[in-house]
């Protein structure tokens, strides 16, 4: 294990050098004493020691508790010592947070175990404050708001996305509570009321609502101490109304399919139920729809005649104009007229011909085609 160094700050010249002594016996890299404030924070800051033994009652204007303020602020733990025991002594010393308190005379060993422990201590402090960077950047890497709360609903944790629109005096440490971000808008009620049922949930919770105008998302993950009970839990919220916009746009859009879906099986109900023939084309003339009454008079199934072009069904001889000119010409007119088709098995049938166009906007989507067999 790496030698610590530690400083001494003693105002009495022998008890210093004695303390010195004591501690190189006990293994540590003591290379200074100092006997004021102003020369133990100059000193903190040359050397960086791991520990400071700082006497309460120091030389100058500054109190050994002072200059533990200022030494303390750079990671360094500080141990008091005093010949004081008395309650405001003590009070004052303990109110600045040391990582020990010894009254002299020192006794050797006390003096030894209370600087491994301190030393211990501020390591485990460093690791847990360095935990707590890495887990404060990872909840400031989501841009969308996060927090953790206590049973009590005291806001302990906040990433930038909240704490940005808070005002300086509602922050983590400062009494901050779930109330007050409801108060401020930047939680819904519906979540408030989330979180107090699902707080000791077992498993995360999962919801959705509208708010503000927008679809969030929110997960309530509860977060168990050391007994393996939940005492607090974290909540994170995620802005879905693109994705809440596009399920509601594709549903209506599903919705829609599913009407058209159902107009067409009753327009192609009421198509096979008429004694006509009819043929569904695009606009070019190509079938895409023949009913059955076209299928029993023409002996082609709309299979056999998909894509083809109508006018294969016409008679060579009839004039009436069907070719792919005059679906590119005449595009948005009813066509009347007399109209000889030729069945598969090389029949003759004569026919009624009308034709209107499906015209959307200004363009001709296809024709239907309604034949109508002349029995004399």
């Amino acid at each position: 294990m790496e030698q610590a160094t530690i400083l001494v700050v003693e105002d009495e010249f022998i008890t210093g050098a004695d303390l010195q002594s004591k501690l190189k016996k006990m293994g540590f890299n003591v290379p200074i004493v100092v006997d004021t404030g102003q020369k133990a924070i100059d000193a903190a800051a040359e050397i960086n020691p791991d520990l400071a033994l700082m006497d309460i009652t120091l030389k100058g204007d500054m109190t050994g508790i002072e200059a533990a303020e200022v030494v303390g602020r750079r990671g360094i733990p500080v141990i008091f010592l005093t010949a004081h025991s008395d309650e405001p002594t003590v009070e004052k010393a303990v109110k600045s947070v040391p990582f020990g308190y010894l009254i002299k005379p020192l006794d050797e060993r006390a003096l030894k175990t209370t600087i491994q422990m301190a030393l211990y201590k501020n390591e485990i402090d460093g690791k847990v404050r360095e935990r707590d960077t890495i887990i404060q950047a990872l909840i400031n890497a989501n841009t969308e708001p996060m927090f953790i709360i206590d049973q009590s609903t005291n806001v302990l944790v906040i990433n930038n996305a909240i704490a940005s629109l808070l005002t300086p005096s509602q922050s983590v440490g400062s009494g901050l509570l779930l109330e007050a971000l409801l108060t401020n808008g930047l939680v819904s009620p519906g979540l408030v009321a989330a979180i107090r049922d699902h707080f000791y949930d077992a498993k995360p919770y999962q919801f959705e609502e509208e708010y503000n105008g927008k679809w969030i998302s929110y997960t309530i993950t509860p977060l168990l101490n050391v007994q393996g009970r939940v005492d607090r839990c974290a909540v994170h919220s995620h802005d879905v109304t693109v994705i809440k916009r596009a399920e509601q746009t594709t549903k209506a859009l599903n919705l829609r399919l599913e009407m058209e879906k159902q107009n067409l099986l009753m327009f192609e109900a009421m198509m096979n139920s008429m004694d006509d023939f009819i043929i569904g084309t695009d606009d070019m003339g190509l079938i895409s729809f023949v009913n059955d009454a076209f299928v029993k008079r023409f002996g082609y199934t709309l299979k056999e005649v998909r894509n083809v072009h109508i006018s294969k069904l016409q008679d060579p001889t009839d004039h009436f104009a069907i070719d792919q000119n005059a679906f590119f010409v005449d595009k948005k007119r009813v066509w009347n007229g007399t109209f000889t088709a030729v069945n598969k098995f090389g029949l003759k049938i004569k026919t009624l011909l009308k034709s209107s166009p499906v015209i959307q906007g200004e363009q001709t989507l296809s024709r239907v085609f309604v034949l109508r067999e002349k029995l004399s």
